[in-house]
């Protein structure tokens, strides 16, 4: 089952689409564009959207495309970056308890 194409359209602003070319790539008018982008700002979805364009923008830009080939299909950079701190986390305590029974 595909997101709901409010998710789409933010995922493809945060991804630095423009408005045309959103209408353009899923074949629908600049208008419906500016309306998923108000509904989803106005159920707080678009946030998650704007903190991971706030980060990009101070990444470099070989780190940013790298963070983006990254993400599969349907998700976003911040998705990897999340996902990255996930695997980081667990490793750090698997290394604590490791070390916790050596002592």
């Amino acid at each position: 089952m595909s997101d709901p194409i409010y998710l789409t359209v933010a995922a493809m602003v945060c991804n630095g689409y423009s408005r045309r070319d959103i209408a353009e790539r899923l074949n629908m008018r600049v208008s419906n564009v500016h309306n998923h982008i108000k509904y989803a700002r106005s159920i707080g979805v678009a946030a998650r959207f704007d903190r991971e364009r706030i980060l990009l923008a101070s990444a470099p830009p070989h780190m940013e495309k790298w963070l983006r080939a990254q993400a599969p299909e349907g998700a976003t950079a911040g998705d990897v970056i999340l996902a990255i701190l996930n695997d980081a986390y667990h490793e750090d305590m698997e290394n604590e308890s490791k070390q916790a029974e050596n002592t």
